[in-house]
């Protein structure tokens, strides 16, 4: 492998380290605050409508529904406490447990995807409440005037009941005697004559639904709230949220607030520590992990204002997605609606129509090269389709590509042979002229010529380089995000292609032993050794020590499924390097 090669290569792997802590790790600075700060919705210790929980440490900003803001509420009285409801709704994709208090959800269970880093191996919870904000959509509704109503108590009404209790979707039937393909479960409270309407409309085959918040002013004074829904993000012991992320798509960018930080020497930053307000065209807002994504989709993005505020830095912060504050007169009536998607980050639900319209693919990252990164993950699922093993699909996506690149590295290698040939002629050369520039540069261009070669053609190599580029940049993000990799085995020790391998760790010292790093550095020193160099001895020695030893330390952190496709790759090329250097 040539020190160009090699150095290449080293250049890219940082491009995409400083990508991904841009990308991962640095927030934006947040936009000035325009209004005084809101509440942060956090539930009361009992069921009535009463202020803020002593002692909040959170104070989102730019939220109208402030105590400050409020209209009076001298008159408002208490709010009769009624006893708790919990309400299951069970499908084919997920368990959810909702709760009459504050009409909110407390648990979302995903059936397709177990946490085997967790005991028991339970199912993944897109749900991350904390003790400080146990409801997930819970709504304050200041506005209205009665202090925080984040956790007010509810009744319950089901107009097309859900399937609940373990029941399969397809014993749920509507009243005609079709398969239902929905089902609506519905929060309401009257608070002295305001009635608050919470409705929630499910789609049973996807991770999907809707939810409407209605009010309707039965008082005798103008309100004016701004329908703000909460979403706590606490992180977890868990692999699946060892990276926690709240983010948001604004005119075309993800803009993105770090709960919990990426971990490795590669990723330096820590979590965001400073309030964050994105205002206006705001297509969805959301809580993520690398494999999962819960996101609020307003029915109104220019209205739609996003806040996002630390609790707990680096382990816990709060997202709250509002509209600008409306006026509803005495008598008057009001809604606004949210979809949620609350579920896996598999490609072909998020590029539904409905879905990417809103921009919701945007949460998996895809790198500069975004046609080639979805190109790998259609190949990835086509070759799984055919042989039923991630680790050996990657295999056959590596022999593809470097069969597509064969005759340009072919070119490289021949190339980089004939300049190791000419390299005794041209230190001639410079030894024969050490001080004439001139007749050095004469003598130099008649070796060239007489070999059928120009000054520049230590220079050829740099196309398939930069060729190869594009293509690992969009397999890296491919093989980094694509969900399918997930607890995804390949054989032996190796059985989750989405994490760091490891055949056993060494004790006392907690380090794993990782045997394709290991194998990878081993064939990339053989491949550099049989490479012709032009470079002096001293030189060669040391990148042949160097750079190996660079890239196993750089992989060792790396899934196993994107240093099984690099070592597969130079193994390829080893063996194309013996074939070049015994032509003549």
């Amino acid at each position: 492998m040539d020190r160009n090669f090699v150095l290449f290569i080293a250049l890219s792997f940082a491009v995409l380290a400083l990508w991904n802590v841009y990308i991962q790790s640095t927030e934006p600075s947040p936009a000035p605050a325009r209004e005084t700060p809101v509440d942060s919705g956090a539930p009361p210790a009992a069921g009535g409508a009463t202020g803020p929980a002593p002692g909040d440490a959170a104070q989102p900003i730019g939220g109208p529904e402030s105590a400050a803001s409020s209209p009076p509420s001298a008159a408002a009285g208490p709010v009769p406490a009624l006893p708790e409801e919990r309400v299951t709704i069970s499908t084919g994709l997920f368990d959810a447990v909702f709760s009459s208090r504050g009409g909110a959800l407390l648990r979302w269970e995903l059936r397709g995807y177990d946490d085997p880093s967790r005991p028991g191996r339970p199912p993944v919870d897109i749900a991350t409440p904390s003790s400080r904000y146990p409801l997930s959509l819970a709504t304050p509704l200041r506005g209205l005037g009665h202090g925080n109503l984040s956790a007010l108590d509810y009744r319950v009404e089901q107009p097309t009941p859900c399937p609940s209790g373990g029941a399969a979707r397809d014993e749920l039937r509507s009243a005609e005697g079709s398969q239902a393909e929905t089902c609506t479960l519905v929060f309401h409270r009257e608070v002295l004559g305001i009635h608050i309407r919470k409705t929630y409309i499910f789609d049973l085959q996807r991770y999907l639904f809707r939810l409407r918040i209605e009010i309707e002013n039965g008082s005798a004074r103008s309100l004016r709230p701004s329908f703000n829904t909460i979403w706590p993000a606490r992180s977890r012991e868990s692999d699946d949220f060892s990276e926690f992320t709240l983010a948001a798509h604004q005119d075309g960018d993800n803009e993105v607030f770090v709960v919990v930080p990426p971990s490795g020497f590669l990723f330096s930053g820590g979590g965001s520590d400073e309030p964050l307000q994105i205002a206006g065209d705001v297509d969805w807002a959301g809580a993520h992990t690398r494999y999962f994504l819960a996101a609020l989709l307003p029915d109104n993005p220019r209205e739609a204002v996003v806040a996002f505020n630390p609790v707990e830095v680096e382990r816990e912060a709060l997202l709250q997605l509002r509209f600008r504050e409306a006026e509803i007169p005495p008598g008057g009536r009001l809604d606004r609606e949210f979809r949620v998607y609350l579920g896996p980050k598999e490609a072909e639900r998020l590029e539904r129509p409905d879905l990417a319209a809103a921009h919701l693919d945007e949460a998996v990252l895809k790198g500069w090269f975004p046609a080639l990164t979805r190109f790998f993950n259609w190949a990835l699922t086509a070759s799984y389709a055919l042989v039923p093993n991630y680790g050996v699909a990657i295999l056959i996506i590596t022999l593809f590509v470097r069969l597509l690149m064969a005759p340009l590295m072919a070119r490289q290698m021949k190339s980089m042979k004939k300049l190791s040939v000419l390299q005794p002629r041209i230190k001639e050369v410079q030894a024969r002229y050490p001080n004439d520039r001139q007749k050095q540069s004469e003598a130099m261009m008649s070796v060239y010529r007489e070999a059928g070669m120009s000054p520049f053609s230590m220079f050829s190599g740099c196309l398939p380089m930069l060729l190869q580029l594009p293509v690992f940049i969009g397999f890296y993000y491919a093989l980094q995000g694509s969900i399918h990799l997930r607890q995804q085995p390949f054989f032996g020790w190796i059985d989750d292609l989405s994490q760091p391998e490891a055949l056993f760790t060494i004790p006392g010292l907690d380090l794993p032993v990782r045997v394709l790093p290991l194998l990878m550095g081993g064939s990339m020193a053989l491949q550099q050794k049989l490479t012709p160099t032009a470079m002096e001895p001293a030189q060669a020695r040391m990148m042949l020590i160097v750079m190996p030893i660079m890239f196993t330390v750089l992989f060792y952190q790396f899934a196993s499924g994107l240093v099984l496709y690099w070592f597969t790759s130079t193994l390829i090329g080893l063996g194309q390097q013996l074939i070049t250097n015994r032509m003549r």
